[in-house]
């Protein structure tokens, strides 16, 4: 112990009698480690951080999945999952439940929640108890026992002040008074984020519908069970109803998926383990940098290590003391980094999705701290190696006859701190070809043509209750009203209804057939599906391709009608024009009358297919969730309250939510995206800095050991010029042959981005194609870097006195 405080403390002298050093040691590292602990900690919360619910290790989601349409696991039918329960013998626990819009009222203003119906054993199958009062019980959520209901934390204290009097009372949802029994803490979730209510339910009063699909359901299979033999025996249990329900189950199995394979799915961990291992390579960068910077450092020690080799206990105990200085300079800059990435943490958590679950989002908590210091110490370990290790190199009572100014250096020093800057350049030349490769699979899906336009437009919610609009006619004259009153404000240009804004996380989708053109049951082609006002692609911006857009006569009692995007029309009429015909959709046949431009509808547009999609006019499919949007002059904002009063003029109970402008709402959906494409570039500017920094110091420090041979050089008739191309030479020889090695990585990190299962047409063609001339720029790039970073030095030896450098020599 004595031994390592006297380590620490001469380690700390020798720190701060070299500021220079120790300064960009400091800050290559801080900005590496920074990096790391950041990028870390959402590897740690998506695929390390144990999830907070019971018994995780043997929790399932169970869905059903068309064999028509594969890729896509849908919600389960409440029949199924009734025949599921009953039938299936490898599970002990189940648990069910559905999202929706919900009205609070009672309150200051009229809000609208995000309530989850679930079955009474949900809380305590989850492992979750209540921060006030009680969950359910279990003869609780029947359809003929009294509505009850928990509440969320934050709503408890927005809504209702904190008030714990609140357990046992009533509230209003949905114009139907529930007794509220808890309140649970704002950090629970499950499955999707942003709950604020849950009530309880059996789901018993859909006990027949085999139809209708739309419950989430999740079990837990026995302990004495593997997942492959619970997932047989649900195919055997989905196989059975198939025979059983032709008309509802033919052509449908089941998926059952470990939560952990949930979130994150398949391309969210390999973008994250690229981007883990990319700023693993910059950290590596920042290693070598130090690497030499230390190499330099120690061959100016030699003297000095060679007197305490004689006075103390031989090479073992210095290489003992340039490790602890190593170590210590990683955990300073350790120390820095991970506060410094305090705000990178909190800036990823930010731009998470708010339908991700909270436990999630990544934290600065002890398993990101633990990896940051084992990190520090690693890299100081790393980086100390090389100087620890030339203390064996030579004789060091050698050293004391010296009567050079810190030595000459040898072919294999020079050589080791040549091999640290080649490391760096094919580093960096890596780096940088994957922050290209990956910003432009980023920017693929920001810099598109949306195809509308999303200036000077206010959106808000409405979700219409039940209770009061029990029917699609009673929600269309809603809209139909609240429509006439909004166009009367001042200020406003144009008024656009909408199921879905433009960039929406997921979008309804929906089988069709076209009439003539026999399908299979159950195998019928599904496309996207939006319900739209008369004025939506005016208001929008959007063009008309052929036919003709929705107008006023389109009413519930006319024609059923359709519109169709133009992806539409070139799937499934290729041959032929598409205005006209007709497709049977949700249980009626339409013609289709118009067929509109293709636009970005979905949030990663750019990285997937355009989907078909079927527009439908609204006063004949009605949703009781729409989206208004409000083209202005100004600024949208002005018309925010009037438009709010105009709302409530119509129904002063009607909730009104998320009023915000369409940029901001788009910004909000690709800010994640936006952010990584940012991160990239950040880390490839980085690399780019530390390998012209590491260059330069290693030829800096070359010339100063040449110092005698340059003069001497110059002594016998070298000119300035030639003395200049043999250091640059030297240079450029070093970051090529670090291009030449980074070369076949770069290739191979490309290929793993192209590898990422993005649904981009020929997208592993395209990357590996265009991964070409990003190696090639960026190649000259570092070369020139290189280049202007060998030129300072060189430029001093120029200027070196022959005279005074044979004197010091």
């Amino acid at each position: 112990l004595s031994t390592l405080r006297s380590d620490l403390a001469y380690a700390v002298r020798m720190i701060v009698k070299t500021p220079v050093v120790t300064l960009i040691a400091i800050v290559s590292l801080a900005v590496g480690i920074a990096a790391n602990t950041s990028i870390f900690s959402l590897l740690h919360s998506w695929m390390l951080r144990p999830l907070p619910y019971a018994n995780a290790d043997r929790m399932v989601l169970i869905y059903e999945d068309s064999r028509n349409d594969p890729d896509d696991a849908d919600p389960v039918a409440t029949a199924n999952f009734f025949d599921w329960r009953e039938r299936a013998t490898s599970f002990d626990t189940w648990i069910a439940s559905n999202f929706r819009r919900g009205s609070l009222t009672g309150v200051d203003q009229p809000q609208r929640l995000v309530i989850s119906n679930v079955t009474p054993n949900y809380f305590s199958a989850l492992g979750q108890e209540p921060m006030l009062g009680r969950t359910f019980l279990p003869d609780e959520g029947r359809p003929s026992s009294s509505p009850v209901a928990v509440l969320g934390e934050t709503v408890w204290r927005t809504q209702f002040g904190g008030d714990t009097a609140l357990v046992g009372s009533t509230i209003m949802l949905n114009g139907e008074a529930h007794t509220v029994v808890g309140v649970v803490e704002e950090t629970f979730d499950f499955i999707i984020g942003g709950v604020q209510l849950w009530i309880a339910a059996t789901f018993e009063d859909a006990r027949d519908d085999r139809q209708t699909r739309g419950l989430t359901v999740t079990a837990w299979y026995r302990g004495d069970v593997t997942l492959e033999q619970a997932r047989s025996e649900m195919a055997t249990i989905a196989s059975r109803l198939e025979e059983e329900y032709p008309a509802t189950n033919e052509n449908w199995g089941v998926t059952v998926r470990p939560i952990r394979e949930q979130f994150p799915q398949t391309t969210d961990r390999g973008l994250i383990t690229i981007l883990m291992a990319v700023v693993l390579m910059a950290l590596l960068i920042a290693c070598a940098n130090v690497a030499s910077l230390l190499l330099a450092k120690t061959e100016a020690r030699h003297k000095e290590l060679a007197v305490r080799s004689d006075l103390f206990a031989g090479k073992g105990r210095i290489v003992q003391q340039l490790l602890t200085e190593s170590v210590l300079l990683a955990l300073i800059a350790g120390t820095i980094g991970m506060v410094a990435s305090i705000w990178g943490v909190r800036a990823l958590a930010a731009v998470i999705p708010a339908i991700l679950p909270r436990v999630f989002l990544p934290t600065f908590d002890g398993g990101v701290v633990a990896f940051g210091v084992v990190l520090s110490v690693a890299s100081g370990l790393t980086f100390g190696v090389a100087p620890a290790l030339q203390a064996f190199s030579g004789d060091l009572r050698a050293a004391l006859t010296e009567t050079t100014r810190g030595g000459t250096a040898t072919k294999f020093k020079k050589r080791l701190r040549g091999a640290f800057v080649m490391v760096e350049f094919a580093m960096a030349l890596t780096i940088l070809i994957a922050a290209a490769v990956l910003t432009d699979v980023f920017t693929s899906t920001l810099d598109i043509d949306p195809g509308y336009d999303a200036e000077n437009l206010l959106t808000m919610e409405i979700t219409l209750p039940q209770h009061k609009y029990e029917d699609g006619p009673a929600m269309a004259r809603f809209f139909d009203d609240i429509e006439r009153e909004l166009q009367e404000l001042a200020g406003a240009r144009g008024l656009a209804f909408m199921n879905e804004l433009p960039r929406s996380f997921g979008l309804p989708r929906t089988s069709f057939t076209i009439d003539g053109q026999p399908v299979e049951r159950n195998e019928e082609p599904r496309a996207r599906w939006l319900t739209l006002n008369a004025a939506y692609f005016a208001t929008l911006g959007i063009p008309l391709r052929d036919g003709r857009t929705f107008t006023d006569a389109d009413r519930a009692d006319a024609p059923p009608v359709v519109m169709v995007n133009q992806q539409f029309a070139d799937r499934f009429f290729e041959d032929s024009d598409p205005i006209g015909r007709r497709i049977t959709v949700r249980g009626e046949s339409r013609e289709i009358v118009g067929v509109a431009s293709n636009i970005a509808q979905t949030r990663l547009a750019g990285l997937e297919p355009i989907q078909p999609a079927v527009y439908f006019p609204l006063p004949q499919l009605p949703s009781r969730t729409m989206l208004v949007a409000i083209r202005t002059q100004g600024d949208p904002y002005e018309v925010a309250a009037p438009a709010q009063r105009a709302v409530w003029s119509v129904d002063v109970d009607q909730p009104i939510a998320a009023v915000q402008t369409l940029e901001e709402f788009i910004e909000t959906q690709m800010a994640a995206i936006d952010l990584l494409g940012k991160i990239m570039f950040l880390i490839g500017f980085v690399a780019l800095a530390l390998a012209a920094i590491g260059i330069y110091g290693v030829m800096a420090y070359s010339v100063t050991q040449q110092t005698g041979e340059i003069g001497l050089r110059m002594a016998l008739g070298a000119k300035p010029r030639q003395v200049l191309m043999q250091i640059t030479r030297q240079g450029a020889l070093l970051a090529g042959a670090g291009i030449v090695i980074g070369t076949p990585l770069a290739i191979v990190v490309s290929r793993m981005i192209a590898g990422l299962p993005v649904d981009i047409p020929g997208a592993s063609t395209q990357l590996n194609s265009s991964a070409v001339m990003p190696i090639l720029w960026v190649s000259v790039i570092l070369t020139s870097v290189g280049l202007i970073a060998c030129l300072l030095p060189a430029r001093r030896a120029t200027q070196i006195d022959p005279v005074v450098a044979l004197r010091e020599e």
